[in-house]
């Protein structure tokens, strides 16, 4: 039976490639040549099926795990190194097992062990597997394009909502179904809040946040298919650690940067980035707050305040937010939704910046918060923030911000609204 291959780097892929790479995610096994290893880990039994070396592109690895429950680690041994592929949580809802698209293009040429297990107990290794993808020195990346597709002017004749959730993309059934509430809204612009699980390397990203509509718009998956309008900010899951997969999953976008949107100035924070005074973070919000709109959203993976526990590191710039037209900061990183009051620069009731957190995008979902500064909190709900830029219409300029909390069941659980410019 004739193998088929995609060897195409993800920088330039074919549509074609993506197609094939999308069937596999959703449960297709493509018909070629491989070998299956079998072993046990703990009590798990666990069988890896890789195509015949040499590998190239995107391939298919076939893993299955009896019983069909608990997590998985997959690991690439080459030489002395081991370098950490993706975690799976659980069989996935699209291929009903561990099967995974590994993205060869991304690593370095050489032949190697690829090593499946159960967390904390032994290894059952695919050995002599043959990368070769040209990549000598260096991996194959992707074009240095992330600001084509920052968003243009809003021009229809309503106002636009944005929405904005984190914490989720694991390709578990909760997370599955916030990126479908997402892509079912089509957003004009969507800010997704950090972390893809569990360590955001290019194995994960391509699985976990799926392929991405930055490189095929009709074969993206998952949370991708909103690539196109999606304005990233990196999570701790993924920054520092592994930054460069980040970068360059989201075509070598910065750490962090601006832009403006319904006339509304959006801020993207690298959380997990110094940020205090005279830091260069520090420094360009300062001159993108210099000459901003009406309306200011700071958005970032962790959130400066957590309860009443302050981020030290990020007190400086919500300071310097709040005291220059800030009306919203907006986080993930607490698994939960959360509204606070209206905050000083001192982190004081009484000012006018509002946190909000939607870090509710369904993996590993956690309790409701409570605190004097906290308004309004929903814990275990896999859902959505949603900003509406009042005034925006026929390319206006947002004069206020409103806001609800919506449940993938589509309930609406919370509402609020903050004037700008107050």
């Amino acid at each position: 039976m004739l193998r088929r291959r995609t060897a195409v780097p993800l920088c330039s892929v074919a549509t074609a490639s993506i197609t094939l790479l999308a069937a596999a995610l959703i449960g297709g096994v493509p018909a070629y040549a491989a070998v299956q290893t079998c072993g046990t880990s703990g009590t798990h039994s666990i069988c890896v099926t890789v195509p015949d070396s040499p590998l190239s592109g995107l391939e298919r690895v076939i893993v299955t795990n009896t019983p069909n429950s608990g997590q998985l680690d997959v690991y690439w041994k080459q030489g002395g190194s081991s370098t950490f592929l993706i975690r799976q949580f659980g069989p996935s809802p699209e291929s009903g097992d561990y099967s995974f698209t590994w993205p060869t293009q991304k690593y370095l040429d050489g032949t190697g062990t690829l090593k499946v297990r159960v967390p904390g107990n032994s290894f059952v290794s695919a050995s002599n597997v043959t990368l070769q993808n040209g990549n000598v020195s260096d991996i194959q990346h992707s074009p240095n394009d992330w600001q084509s597709f920052l968003p243009g002017p809003w021009t229809q004749a309503v106002d636009p909502v944005v929405p904005a959730v984190g914490d989720g993309p694991s390709d578990e059934a909760e997370s599955n179904a916030v990126a479908a509430m997402i892509t079912a809204a089509a957003p004009p612009l969507f800010l997704f809040l950090g972390d893809i699980y569990d360590q955001g390397t290019y194995t994960e990203n391509l699985n976990h946040y799926g392929v991405s509509a930055l490189d095929d718009p009709s074969g993206a998956t998952l949370w991708g298919t909103t690539a196109r309008v999606t304005q990233p900010t990196a999570g701790n899951h993924e920054w520092p650690g592994h930054a460069a997969d980040w970068t360059d999953y989201w075509h070598q976008r910065p750490a962090y940067t601006s832009f403006e949107f319904g006339g509304v100035l959006f801020i993207d924070l690298d959380t997990s980035e110094p940020a205090g005074v005279g830091s260069p973070q520090y420094t360009f919000v300062q001159g993108a707050l210099a000459s901003a709109p009406p309306c200011v959203v700071a958005y970032g993976h962790i959130p400066p305040l957590k309860n009443t526990t302050i981020n030290t590191n990020l007190q400086p710039l919500w300071s310097l937010v709040a005291t220059n037209g800030g009306d919203l900061w907006v986080a993930g990183h607490v698994h939960t939704m959360s509204e606070y009051v209206p905050l000083d620069a001192s982190f004081q009731p009484g000012g006018h910046l509002v946190q909000l957190i939607a870090g509710s995008g369904g993996h590993r979902l956690g309790g409701t918060q409570s605190a004097s500064v906290v308004a309004w909190s929903k814990g275990k709900t896999p859902g959505a923030l949603l900003l509406t830029l009042n005034g925006a219409a026929n390319g206006g300029t947002a004069t206020s911000i409103s806001w609800t909390f919506e449940s993938t069941q589509g309930t609406v659980l919370r509402t609020g609204s903050v004037d700008c410019g107050s």
